[in-house]
């Protein structure tokens, strides 16, 4: 069990594009496209409330057991292990939504639940695969994050605007400017403001040469269009039904 959540001797790498990777891929372009296909049907839910709770218990409990290991084991290190990389942050906001129905709240951290998450899920810092833990915390806390964001986005028909958009865009460098005041004062590495993480900078070595922090801008910036893109064809399409 300890070597389960701890991976000592890595038995089933996790390979870069391998088969068990490009799976965990597909899993989430399928599952985006299913929802898609039955957004109508979606809308139409009646047990909002308990589908809710389920999707709060799934997130919420997998990072409970994943810090919990660390702790038990005794290798928590809070220089690397608090929430506070971007998509732990986006997994928190999103289930404090769960548990308020704060609809604002919602419009404002749905990109962030992509943002966050899309960068890891091509990219994942993973040793290990199916004997590992942390490969199943990941997947949680990415691929099926965004899945319950988009799910819910039909749930409770959202309808999100621009403005909704510029709010996620100041909210998203808020976060990154406090983490990276963070970083500087406790010499830590939160969302990666400081170092990308050492396969990247093999895989692309020319991204040594770049500050860090503009490379996750831009690729902040390039998700959000993509997003916006995908909540305008909903209100594109919300309206036409109304009409």
């Amino acid at each position: 069990m300890k070597e389960f959540f701890l991976d000592n001797k890595i038995e089933m790498p996790f390979i870069l594009f391998g088969k068990i990777h490009i799976m965990c891929i597909l899993i989430l372009i399928i599952g985006l496209i299913i929802i898609y296909k039955l957004r109508h049907k979606i809308k139409k839910i009646k047990k909002k409330k308990e589908i809710k709770i389920i999707m709060f218990l799934i997130l919420f409990l997998n990072m409970i057991i994943y810090y919990g290991s660390y702790i038990y084991y005794g290798v928590y290190d809070w220089k690397v292990h608090l929430p506070l990389h971007f998509c732990f942050i986006a997994g928190i906001l999103f289930m404090t939504y769960l548990l308020t129905n704060n609809r604002k709240l919602y419009k404002i951290i749905f990109p962030l639940t992509f943002i966050g998450p899309l960068p890891a899920i091509f990219y994942p810092d993973l040793t290990s695969s199916l004997d590992y833990f942390v490969f199943y915390q990941y997947f949680i806390s990415h691929h099926i994050l965004m899945l319950f964001s988009y799910f819910t986005l039909y749930l409770d028909n959202f309808n999100i605007t621009i403005k909704d958009t510029i709010n996620t865009f100041i909210l998203a460098n808020i976060i990154f400017i406090t983490m990276f005041i963070f970083n500087q004062i406790f010499q830590t590495n939160y969302i990666m403001s400081n170092k990308l993480p050492d396969f990247i900078l093999e895989l692309y070595p020319f991204l040594k040469n770049i500050w860090p922090p503009i490379i996750l801008e831009t690729i902040g910036i390039i998700v959000l269009f993509l997003i916006s893109i995908l909540t305008t064809i909903k209100n594109k399409e919300d309206k036409k039904v109304q009409y």
